[in-house]
């Protein structure tokens, strides 16, 4: 019989226009699972209360201002979050700005989104297309606390946070909107937890939030690229059509002053 043939080599050629940064690296080895012993049952377990944030915290965010909205963030203890945290992250760049990313959370060490090594992805990836942060796009998480461990956030702690992103969105409101992460999807988009981001990606969304409409694009979130480096060909495609929509918007950009 003959011998079975070697599957072919992987090509290593870039789509046109991809920059280096975005080309496929290994993904690091995987730690052997560990067998924890098996939790106990829902139904037995005690249930958490419900979170909810009080009334008059909500009619004070939908009446602020930029600096007050941040001031009612930062003093916010409506989940166990608050005592967990080092600090509240609020945004990076604010109204004025017509381009806005939300992602999920922030990370173990920022007091600012997107730092550490999925902030340098994120700035690669922004200034591939045109975009300079802290002087073209506002920047802002759905959670303004780090879950601890930096697990998920549960339903509760993302619908609390979610009227301080409301407001945040209502006060810029943005002519394009990029969303990055499952959790920032699921919460802008009104989907349910199953929604993945590749049922979402590759075309434009409209989001409405109050009386304002926006365009918006799903993408990858660049901790997650860092874990799974073969993405980075899609995420490149989810910000070439970011890039389309900012010309269709008007929306002019100055030579970026690369920061690296």
């Amino acid at each position: 019989s003959r011998p079975a043939p070697r599957p072919a080599a992987r090509s290593t050629a870039l789509p046109p226009g991809m920059p280096p940064e975005f080309a496929p690296r290994p993904a690091p080895a995987r730690p052997a699972p560990v067998v924890r012993p098996v939790a106990e049952p829902i139904s037995s377990a005690p249930q958490a209360p419900a979170l909810v944030l009080p009334p008059e915290v909500v009619a004070a965010c939908e009446k602020a201002d930029w600096a007050t909205l941040e001031g009612l963030a930062g003093a916010c203890t409506c989940c166990s979050m608050a005592k967990s945290r080092q600090h509240v992250v609020f945004a990076e760049g604010g109204p004025g700005m017509r381009i806005a990313l939300v992602g999920e959370a922030p990370g173990s060490e920022e007091d600012l989104p997107f730092v550490g090594k999925s902030g340098q992805l994120l700035t690669q990836m922004l200034e591939s297309i045109g975009i300079e942060r802290r002087r073209d796009i506002a920047i802002m998480n759905v959670l303004k606390c780090r879950p601890p461990g930096n697990r998920n956030p549960a339903p509760a702690e993302v619908a609390c946070c979610a009227t301080y992103l409301r407001r945040q969105l209502l006060l810029v409101r943005p002519d394009v909107l990029l969303i990055m992460g499952r959790f920032a999807m699921q919460t802008l988009l009104g989907l349910g937890p199953d929604a993945s981001i590749g049922s979402q990606r590759g075309r434009v969304h409209d989001v409405t939030i109050g009386d304002f409409d926006t365009k918006a694009v799903v993408s990858y979130h660049p901790s997650y690229l860092l874990r799974a480096p073969d993405e980075k060909a899609k995420a490149w495609e989810d910000l070439t059509l970011f890039r389309r929509l900012i010309r269709e918007a008007g929306i002019k950009l100055a030579p970026v002053h690369h920061t690296h």
